[in-house]
């Protein structure tokens, strides 16, 4: 045998849930066990949406707008019912304006009585059929079921989602430009990446820990030196020694093996980067060096044995210079806009920060990568870190950037003591030669 309900349908049916068509009624317990579920829209909900409908275009209005098309349909059609869902269960709507609200059953003023008034006299007229009211609002279900009205609650699976309020439209408004804005941008996939290629978010391995030498050990260690010589013309010596000196940390870490982060970058934009600028950032005690394979004149100069440079001979006249000066100018040669350069220049030492620029930094063309080596200002036996990959361009608003962590075992070294060293043997080498210039003189006076 065929069961069937018959459901009064509060407004809120129409305004707040899902399309009646996409409705799963089995999805409500109360009505899962019939066949048939026929809807029936009283005249109080017409009216309530007839009001409705000349509101803006909010969600209710355009809800009311649909809701009354439905309505307005079923009243001038020839057919008594619309077919929302042929089967299981099937599911009819009608509408019961001949129903009038039972006399004296309810104060009838609001609407959400009307329509249980409707309820009540429909279920005396049917005595035989299930009848019940099926809404949402709370209000009316305690006037339900007050008045002993059989009443459905709608399950919150068929509400449809918070309509945004002004601030949240806004907010998706601004969303979507923005996501407009950025499809006109460069856009970059960075990863960090191992020796064997794949992607890492920590950098490991040890390292020999060297911390550089303060200002007033260098101080101390350039006054122990100008002591050792008599020459009035030693200022490039000594300004050579100082360099040497304040880069003794990195000096001692250049003759050991150091991790190398490698850093794949695609622009996969649909436009390129212009006047890009990359910023490689060692935070904390790490410290950033060009790798050794990309100059060959800088990597036989960080090989050469640390010692300080000789000192001046008596009546020499001084010819020092510093490691940079060995290099010479390093010139771009002729400016490719699509190439990255060191800016200001490649560091001869490592530095806090490795920037490079590209004019046009062009999308499409696959991946980029970048190299540096790791060193450290710290003699901990465990060094903690990281390392930042930032971008400029002046079509990106705003720099975007990316972080990996680094921890290294530190094998410690006191550069302070290999620091003393290397000055006690030039101190030494300066007095051999003042001494062997004094004989030398004498030898020159005896033979006159």
């Amino acid at each position: 045998m065929t069961s069937s309900i018959y459901l009064f349908l509060d407004t809120n049916v129409f305004l707040q849930c899902k399309e009646l068509e996409e409705i799963d009624w089995r999805s409500c317990d109360a009505l899962a066990e019939f066949d048939e579920i026929h809807l029936l829209v009283s005249l109080p909900v017409m009216n309530e949406i007839d009001k409705l409908k000349s509101r803006g275009n909010d969600r209710l209005g355009r809800r009311a707008r649909k809701a009354n098309g439905i309505i307005r349909d079923l009243v001038l059609s020839d057919s008594p019912q619309r077919i929302v869902r042929p089967t299981e269960p099937a599911v009819t709507l009608a509408v019961a304006i001949s129903i009038r609200p039972t006399p004296g059953f309810l104060d009838y003023e609001t609407a959400d009585n009307q329509i249980l008034g409707c309820v009540d006299a429909y279920r005396s007229a049917n005595e035989s059929h299930d009848v019940r009211f099926l809404t949402h609002d709370t209000g009316p279900m305690a006037t339900a079921r007050n008045q002993g009205v059989p009443l459905v609650p709608v399950p919150d699976v068929w509400l449809l989602d918070p309509e945004p309020s002004a601030a949240e439209r806004r907010a998706n408004e601004l969303e979507a430009e923005l996501k407009r804005l950025r499809q006109t941008q460069p856009q970059f996939n960075v990863s960090f990446v191992n020796s064997a290629g794949n992607e890492q978010t920590e950098v490991t391995g040890s390292v020999l820990a060297a911390c550089s030498l303060t200002h007033d050990e260098v101080s101390q260690l350039i006054d122990r030196l100008r002591e050792s010589t008599s020459q009035s013309q030693t200022r490039d010596w000594l300004e050579s020694c100082e360099n040497l000196l304040r880069n003794l940390h990195t000096s001692i870490q250049h003759r050991s093996e150091r991790p190398v982060v490698t850093i794949e970058v695609a622009n996969q934009g649909v436009c390129p980067a212009e006047d890009a600028l990359i910023e490689i950032i060692g935070h904390g005690p790490i410290l950033l060096g060009v790798p050794l394979h990309e100059d060959s004149v800088h990597r036989e100069l960080r090989q050469r044995p640390i010692q300080l440079p000789s000192p001046p001979k008596p009546f020499d006249m001084p010819t020092f210079r510093t490691g940079i000066d060995l290099l010479g100018p390093r010139e771009r040669g002729t400016d490719d806009p699509n190439a990255f350069y060191y800016k200001p220049e490649r560091p001869l030492e490592p530095v806090s920060m490795l920037a490079l620029e590209c004019k046009q930094w062009r999308h499409g063309i696959g991946k980029k990568r970048f190299q540096v080596e790791i060193y450290v200002d710290s003699e901990l036996p465990a060094i903690e870190g990281r390392i930042e990959f930032r971008i400029h361009a002046r079509n990106l608003p705003d720099p975007v950037h990316w972080f990996v962590q680094v921890s290294l075992q530190g094998r410690p070294v006191i550069t302070a003591d290999r620091a003393v060293d290397l000055v006690e043997q030039t101190v030494q080498q300066a007095r051999a030669d003042s001494a062997s210039s004094v004989l030398d003189a004498q030898f020159g006076r005896r033979r006159r």
